[in-house]
């Protein structure tokens, strides 16, 4: 990772800490899929990969992160606004190129706006469709399955098969961004089928 990005990372990290329980393991596996999707898909790291680190910063306002709803639309719109700004004095802090700043502090203010039925913005933007791509593929993998079911209240089978069956306000009109985001799915519901022996 280049230097920069572990000089975001480690001025992130703080607000992760006091943010949701499960966010460290979150950022710290999108950062990974950055690099590994930048590279085959031909997209701009040093606008995705801030992005991944900074955009769930704003959770840190929660009072109560672990008993917190962050489903809910109000604290969805509280996270964004209070990112943007943290996002802000972050990346000044460490001279990041300004043409760069402004658009990645754009993005982490609206990267949820999914949520109130702003679906086009992923659809044509494929930088910011890649990351949502991530960001929600990463509810497939091992630790956000096992973080997400038990913020749902659900069993490993309701959980499976609420991903198996979902067909979000995004993915409805375009499956995925990319060739890659589109098989990682694919294959972390095949592991957790596997792994916790799920018949269909």
């Amino acid at each position: 990772m280049k230097l920069l990005y572990t000089k975001i990372w480690n001025l992130a990290k703080p607000f992760y800490k006091k943010g949701r329980p499960m966010d460290i393991d979150h950022i710290q596996w999108m950062m990974k899929m950055v690099k590994i999707v930048c590279k085959k898909e031909g997209l701009d790291e040093e606008i995705l990969m801030p992005l991944a680190i900074l955009h769930d910063v704003g959770y840190a306002i929660l009072l109560d992160p672990v008993n917190t709803n962050y489903y809910k639309k109000d604290v969805r719109k509280a996270h964004m606004k209070t990112g943007e700004e943290i996002a802000k004095k972050i990346l000044a802090s460490v001279n990041y190129p300004k043409d760069k700043s402004k658009r990645i502090i754009k993005y982490v203010g609206i990267h949820d706006n999914w949520a109130f039925g702003e679906v086009e913005i992923y659809i044509n933007d494929r930088i910011l469709g890649t990351f949502k791509d991530l960001d929600y593929l990463w509810i497939y993998t091992k630790k956000g399955f096992d973080a997400i079911k038990k913020v749902l209240h659900k069993n490993e089978a309701e959980m499976f098969k609420q991903l198996k069956d979902e067909v979000s306000p995004i993915y409805g009109k375009k499956p995925f961004s990319t060739s890659l985001t589109r098989t990682l799915r694919e294959i972390y519901l095949q592991e957790r089928k596997i792994e916790y022996n799920l018949l269909e």
